[in-house]
């Protein structure tokens, strides 16, 4: 629990002078007074020989707590005749409690007593849902991490608790500092980079595990701390048995001795790597030992954090609208076209584009103004580049729109490789640098490419340098789109739907399936006015389309029995097409698998569900 702990009035007693709740054998919850706490933050346990144990979720002290309540510590004293009631020696399911910064909960950690781990979340009506689908995680005890000046950093959460139960800033070796102890959520491996951020300018300990897991889970800490923290110390205890860690340290040693090893450990840097005519250089092996580092995506499997895309179209196709969709998405945290979204800031420049205009699709989008968008609607300001590289490190957002790129980066010949390159460098090693995911929105070429690497317009170096790009195009009555991806799978040319009433865009099927979709109608259009069959060389004459799409269409009017068919195939015994009798307007259908259910929209029949669907139709055809 991460608990001060003091001698004093029992555990009830002090729950009740607070108007405290029971929430366990030995436990209640209390509004804590030190703090506007509405969600009542203040955890009250019982502990060894009548001790109470409190700890503020919001990050309140002892001391505070105190002060606020009119209470001192003399006030504090157990009753003489207080005797310690008898417990069950066994093993107990212990819950570890995850936080945002102001205390409310977002997590928790259940420890089994088989040692076993489980997470759940609050369901919002009581209850609990075993999953964290859609929640961002965070470090333990972040309210006390945000402001403490020195940190350490540990494995798990039963070592947090161990180390914030010594309050080592009662020493004299840390006097006048404040102290906190985290983790991450899931153990050795699940530390996130973007925890690094969360340190700036703080002194670190991290304390590693003696097993081959716990260092290099230690190494992917230190490698995401080093670049944001004042100072950084690795305490190992390697002179432990296997598997050991900082509890078992104190279990054989003293505080005073686990702080003269804090004291005489040097701080730690990374080690330098080789360096011949200005490359460093490291040695395969090393290479191949290091961690794999989960992949960090903005947008689930498409747009990687910490990299740069391009969404590029022809005017008025919808490569703003696209991006606005995101930005929402993302300042929400809400799923965007199926795919789920790392919340956080976003920095929309929209440089070619009247305030009034972007208020409005914002609106339509059914945003609320609350969310974290800032948006700079005017033309770009001088030395634009260098003034979005400082506001971005200062801000770290999640995301940042430019809209579009040739607005902020001022290209003299679009086509030169090298003056696009020159020009897009500064971009990615910011959002390298950042974690931040920077989408440049870049018109396309007059005539559409047959590979969208090819689509930007001017050099391909725009489209081979960014980590994914996104095309999107118009065609007769649809839209469609399609990605190129450095990371991840590449999406194939799938239909966009658009709903110009909301601004929004969803799902639906692929471009193939729509264009047969087509034919099927303009095939059964053709039958049904004939009054009489055909054969395939009149369907072909008559009926607008290709030739592999209207075969694919006819065959699967067929199967469907929404076409009949009749005659012997043989020559001048053609087979002949007509409309079925039965068929009435439907669009019921068999195939050898079973039923397939297929939605008409707009006069556009695709299937109810694609295994490849990323986006799809437009409803309506208004403008994007």
């Amino acid at each position: 629990m991460n608990a001060e702990t003091i001698a004093g009035v029992t555990a009830a007693q002090f729950a009740e002078r607070l108007h405290g709740k029971r929430s366990g054998r030995g436990k209640w919850q209390a509004k804590c007074p030190a703090h506007d706490d509405r969600v009542a933050s203040l955890s009250i346990a019982e502990g060894e020989e009548g001790r109470v144990l409190l700890k503020c979720h919001a990050g309140c002290t002892v001391q505070e707590i105190l002060e606020r309540a009119g209470l001192t510590m003399a006030d504090l004293f157990p009753p003489k005749d207080f005797v310690e009631p008898q417990r069950e020696a066994k093993p107990q399911t212990v819950f570890y409690d995850y936080t945002n910064a102001d205390g409310h909960l977002l997590y928790q950690v259940a420890r089994f007593p088989n040692k076993q781990f489980r997470q759940r979340r609050p369901d919002g009506n009581g209850s609990w849902v075993w999953n964290l689908d859609g929640v961002q995680r965070v470090p333990y005890a972040m309210p006390a991490l945000l402001k403490a000046d020195l940190v350490c950093i540990v494995e798990g959460e039963k070592d947090a608790d161990t180390l914030a139960n010594l309050h080592l800033e009662r020493y004299p070796m840390f006097q006048g500092r404040v102290v906190a102890t985290t983790c991450n959520s899931g153990g050795a491996g699940k530390w996130e980079t973007r925890y690094g951020e969360l340190l700036k300018g703080k002194d670190i300990i991290v304390c590693e595990d003696n097993d081959d897991a716990g260092r290099k889970h230690t190494l992917s800490i230190l490698r995401s701390v080093y670049p944001h923290a004042r100072s950084v110390k690795l305490i190992s205890f390697s002179e432990l048995p296997a598997k050991s860690d900082v509890s078992d340290f104190l279990r054989e040693h003293s505080v005073n001795e686990l702080l003269a090893k804090i004291g005489g450990t040097p701080h730690w840097q990374p080690e330098p790597d080789a360096v011949v005519s200005g490359y460093k250089l490291i040695p395969l092996i090393e290479l191949m030992n290091r961690p794999d580092e989960p992949v960090d995506y903005l947008l689930e499997g498409r747009l990687v954090a910490g990299t740069v895309s391009v969404f590029v179209a022809k005017p008025k196709v919808g490569k703003s609208t696209l991006a606005r969709n995101l930005a929402l998405a993302v300042s929400t945290g809400r799923d965007f076209l199926g795919c789920r979204t790392r919340q956080g800031e976003v920095i929309y420049l929209a440089l070619e584009e009247r305030p009034e205009d972007v208020k409005a699709d914002f609106v339509a989008m059914g945003a609320t103004g609350r969310e974290p968008i800032h948006i700079h609607a005017a033309s770009a300001p001088e030395d634009a580049m260098l003034a979005l590289v400082e506001l971005v490190r200062e801000r770290k957002p999640a995301l940042v729109m430019i809209d579009p790129l040739f607005r902020l980066t001022r290209v003299r010949d679009e086509k030169a490789y090298a003056e696009i390159y020159n020009a897009l460098g500064p971009l990615i090693d910011l959002a390298r640098e950042t974690g931040t995911h920077i989408v440049l929105t870049h018109h396309a070429g007059k005539s559409l490419k047959a590979d969208a690497i090819d689509s930007p317009l001017g050099s391909t170096a725009l489209g081979g340098i960014v980590a994914t790009l996104v095309v999107i195009k118009r065609g007769e009555g649809y839209r469609t789109i399609e990605t190129v991806q450095r990371i991840g799978v590449d999406l194939p040319e799938t239909v966009l739907h658009f709903d110009s009433a909301t601004r929004t865009l969803s799902l639906g099927g692929s471009k193939a399936e729509t264009e047969q979709a087509d034919a099927e109608r303009r095939i059964l259009d053709y039958l049904r006015q004939a009054g009489e069959p055909k054969t395939q060389a009149q369907i072909r004459e008559e009926v607008e389309g290709a030739t592999k799409i209207l075969w694919a269409a006819l065959t699967e009017l067929v199967k469907a029995k929404r076409v009949s068919k009749s005659g012997e195939g043989k020559r001048g015994k053609p087979f002949l097409f007509s409309c079925s009798q039965h068929i009435s307007g439907t669009r019921e259908q068999e195939t050898e698998n079973g039923p397939e259910t297929r939605v008409n929209i707009d006069e556009k029949v695709v299937p109810e569900k694609s295994q490849n669907a990323f986006l799809v139709l437009e409803r309506e055809r208004g403008e994007f």
